[in-house]
């Protein structure tokens, strides 16, 4: 499992068959997924900048805005709750 993967299921553990078959099938849902893992890793090697600490916070917010809309409107493409 790649590690941007693992921690977009780990971050919606209860959509995390969802987040993997979207994972498999959707080019921009992986993008979104990378671009999550490389937002989280920035936040966490960031110690003293307290702005740039903010953006990159506000960043990944967006960021998880942004997969759970894709998560919801796979859902309800297929019908599913899962």
């Amino acid at each position: 499992m790649s590690s941007c993967l693992r921690l977009v299921s780990e971050q919606f553990p209860h959509l995390h068959d969802r987040v993997a078959w979207l994972f498999e099938r959707e080019p921009l849902f992986r993008e979104l997924c990378e671009d999550y893992e490389a937002c989280r890793l920035a936040l966490d090697r960031q110690e003293a900048a307290e702005a740039l600490m903010r953006e990159y916070s506000a960043l990944r917010l967006r960021l998880e805005t942004e997969l759970l809309r894709f998560l919801h409107d796979a859902a309800v493409k297929s019908g599913g709750s899962n």
